[in-house]
């Protein structure tokens, strides 16, 4: 029997772009917040055979300059890239697809490690929501 060999990649695919998905995602969308990122996230559809489409943010207002945007963004990136494997195996054992969006909201520019530790963090409370609705049951979507 051969394993499962995962891909530490974050393709076209598992970014999420579709304006439709991400009004959903903010209307009705569940946040969880940790100091410097918020994952805001919601069970939906996605045009994809991934079971999470992810997308990631910082704030104009916060680093007015589009270098340190773009470090932030590139940091929460790699850090959910090597561990998406996770996000990936609890939502395909709930057999749900999320929408995942990922808001830097720390005043400083972040280092690597911070930014996996907060990123890990996350994932791992989404997780534990995730198996907490499994084991309430399927709610109502509204």
């Amino acid at each position: 029997m051969q394993e499962k060999k995962i891909r530490y990649t974050l393709g076209k695919e598992e970014r999420l772009s579709r304006k439709k998905i991400i009004e959903a995602l903010h209307a009705k969308g569940i946040a969880i917040k940790s100091p410097a990122i918020i994952l805001v996230y919601h069970f939906t559809e996605l045009p994809c055979t991934f079971p999470a489409q992810a997308m990631f943010s910082v704030s104009k207002r916060i680093f007015k300059r589009a270098h340190d945007r773009n470090r932030a963004k590139r940091l929460m990136r790699e850090a959910y890239r090597k561990q998406k494997h996770i996000v990936y195996t609890s939502l395909e054992t709930s057999g749900k697809q999320a929408a995942l969006h990922f808001i830097f909201t720390g005043r400083q520019l972040p280092n690597q490690p911070y930014a996996h530790g907060k990123i890990s963090d996350l994932i791992q409370r989404f997780c534990v929501e995730l198996s907490r609705q499994n084991a309430v049951g399927p709610e109502k979507e509204a």
